[in-house]
């Protein structure tokens, strides 16, 4: 128990699920506002210090407004599925640096893996949950970009954690605390091992773009095409719960990212400087937020056929291509 209790603390609370509310409502003001000034726009300017509190808000809004269902949906499923999404989704985050306490354990990255496929799967079930013609183009546009993008990202973010496990350290080998911590020693490590980097770096990002649906990856949701996609039915409680688990996923996939491939705490070590560490993260983390804001505003829309080439054209070859070096070096 004595174990568990400080486990359990961090769930709830740093860096849990209240941190996670919080990163939630910080980083949809910050894509309001900056989409908003990339289009000529104000953005939120009412609620609170510079309309910093309108999404809490809207999701205060959403969550006050009647739950109502098509008498055909599932009316428990999507609900459940949901929340074990946020649940698994928030649970990779204790695996970090930037846990007080991380879990860390060889191998521990096919744990993380599984909780972020599953978080996957839950947003298709979601979808699935509601019958309607635009839910059903929504589901299978879905599954298509996520059967292409889903291989590449696990085996882009395979390349530093291979790669990390080389370096001497006594930290657990192809676990996400070593790899994040060494993620800065592997690009200086050798030209080999940049080069490396830097392919997988291209093919991850690529990925994680697919794999958070922005543009021009953001074909289920067509809002000209297929109106809403997978979530044309819900509203209120159930959207609100809906755009949790999107901005969640999206805080957690850029947060392993940065941990990844920009170099974590680098240039500040935790063993040094444990509070500059993990401000620096927290820095990174928000300019590459604010670079996919910018990207997801001004970029067109692949058709499905095109989006579904190109990953499997261009970013699988590239992802595969370097987990194949990185293992052979």
């Amino acid at each position: 128990m004595e174990v568990l209790v400080p486990l359990v603390t961090q769930y709830i609370l740093y860096p849990g699920l209240l941190f996670v509310i919080a990163m939630v409502l910080l980083t949809q003001w910050i894509a309001r506002k900056v989409s908003a000034r990339v289009m000529f726009r104000y953005g939120p300017i009412w609620v609170g210090p510079f309309g910093s509190l309108q999404p809490l808000a809207d999701f205060l809004k959403l969550l006050a407004k009647e739950d109502l269902t098509n008498r055909l949906a599932s009316r428990h499923m999507p609900i459940i599925v949901a929340s074990l999404a946020v649940g698994s989704l928030t649970a990779i985050v204790l695996f970090t640096p930037l846990a007080p306490d991380p879990v860390a354990a060889p191998l521990d990255i096919i744990p993380v893996f599984y909780l972020l496929v599953w978080s996957a799967i839950a947003i298709a079930m979601v979808g699935m949950g509601a019958p309607n013609p635009y839910s059903s183009i929504g589901v299978g546009r879905y599954l298509a970009l996520l059967a292409s993008s889903e291989p590449a990202l696990f085996a882009s973010y395979l390349v530093p954690v291979i790669l990390s496990s080389k370096l001497p350290s006594t930290l657990p080998e192809y676990s996400v605390m070593r790899t994040s911590l060494l993620s800065a020693a592997v690009w200086g490590a050798s030209w080999v091992y940049a080069a490396i980097m830097a392919v997988a770096l291209v093919a991850a990002l690529l990925a994680t773009m697919a794999s958070l649906e922005l543009k021009p990856f953001d074909i289920p949701e067509a809002e000209a095409e297929v109106y809403w996609g997978m979530f044309t039915e819900y509203g209120g409680p159930r959207l609100a719960l809906i755009m949790f688990v999107l901005s969640t996923k999206k805080i957690v996939l850029l947060l392993l990212f940065t941990l990844f491939f920009l170099g974590g705490s680098a240039p500040f070590s935790y063993e040094t400087s444990p509070v500059a560490a993990i401000i620096i993260i927290f820095l990174k983390y928000l300019a590459l937020f604010v670079v996919m804001v910018v990207v997801d505003t001004i970029m067109p829309r692949f058709r499905p056929d095109q989006a579904i080439r190109f990953l499997w054209k261009y970013v699988f070859t590239l992802s595969f291509g370097a987990v194949l070096v990185a293992s052979a070096v």
